[in-house]
């Protein structure tokens, strides 16, 4: 393998999987939505449509979790441990790399109440679960402010598309509520 090639395969891998985690999580919002109000169950049954969003939620996760961990192997950025854990340390963009490291501490909250919470709390479970919401807006700014990509025709166009489609689900979510 080219070795200019293999230096630059971090930097690819947290690009790529960036971008990746940023479709799963629409992804997941766009199921998510539909089987609170019960749209989805149009195009899949109810179980289905649980599943769906369970493994996309997985993989999504797997995603996020690759993105700023691969930039530890980045020799051009540099970053350490604590540049992609904790929250405005970063000498590099601190604000806009703080949006993804709050962002990512939100799914952590989302993805343990979900799995120890759920059943037991439902009403807990729900609230925090909103911070879904607040995880979506946090990874758009994120890569429209600090994203390399952003200058793109094609990132642009997804970053449109997504925004204003999770605009849409929010109104279409709280107008119609739940199983309307």
């Amino acid at each position: 393998m080219d070795s200019l090639l293999l230096q630059s395969l971090p930097w690819y891998i947290s690009r790529a999987s960036a971008i990746a985690a940023y479709i799963l999580t629409f992804l997941i919002i766009f199921i998510g939505t539909g089987m609170t109000t019960g749209f989805i169950y149009k195009f899949i049954n109810p179980v289905r449509a649980w599943v769906v969003h369970k493994y996309l939620g997985i993989a999504m996760l797997v995603t996020v979790i690759l993105h700023p961990f691969s930039l530890l192997f980045d020799k051009f950025m540099n970053f350490n441990l604590t540049d992609i854990l904790i929250p405005f340390i970063s000498s590099f963009k601190p604000v806009f790399l703080s949006l993804g490291i709050i962002g990512f501490y939100f799914l952590l909250v989302i993805i343990l109440t979900s799995l120890f919470a759920r059943l037991g709390y439902p009403h807990f479970w729900r609230a925090v679960h909103y911070l879904t919401y607040l995880f979506f807006v946090l990874s758009l700014f994120h890569g429209i402010l600090l994203g390399t990509d952003t200058k793109f025709l094609a990132m642009q166009i997804l970053y449109g598309v997504t925004g204003f489609g999770f605009l849409g689900l929010m109104i279409y979510r709280f107008v119609y509520g739940r199983n309307h």
